[in-house]
């Protein structure tokens, strides 16, 4: 998969061959890959990140955070007021998309119920 991938996300998608072994280094990585190669556009075109930030999600949280990220950004930064930067901060670790479904689930009640703010 790294050999087959290697090329296209280099050329086509300006990374760098060590964030291509970075990601495929994690448990996953083939599937982070795969999912980085579909998903890199999206979410660098319609969701304003950074090839960098994408990487870092990539090598953490592996194809479910990424997807995760695609399906919750637009709703945790309009709706809830996070910026891009705390999803990704939030998705760029182990269990990324579990963290990104609670905060879209509770951050409302945490703010409302306990004075919280998304800070």
């Amino acid at each position: 998969t790294v050999q087959r991938l290697l090329p296209v996300l280099c050329q086509a998608h300006g990374l760098t061959p060590e964030q291509v072994v970075a990601i495929a280094s994690n448990s996953g990585g083939k599937q982070a890959l795969e999912t980085v190669q579909r998903l890199l556009p999206v979410l660098c075109q319609a969701h304003g990140l950074t090839p960098d930030q994408v990487v870092a999600i990539a090598s953490n949280g592996g194809k479910q955070a990424l997807e995760t990220v695609q399906r919750l950004l637009p709703v945790l930064c309009q709706a809830h007021g996070l910026t891009p930067e705390q999803v990704v901060a939030i998705a760029s670790n182990g269990g990324g998309k579990q963290a990104l479904e609670t905060v879209q689930r509770l951050l409302p009640v945490l703010c409302q119920a306990h004075g919280l703010t998304p800070e």
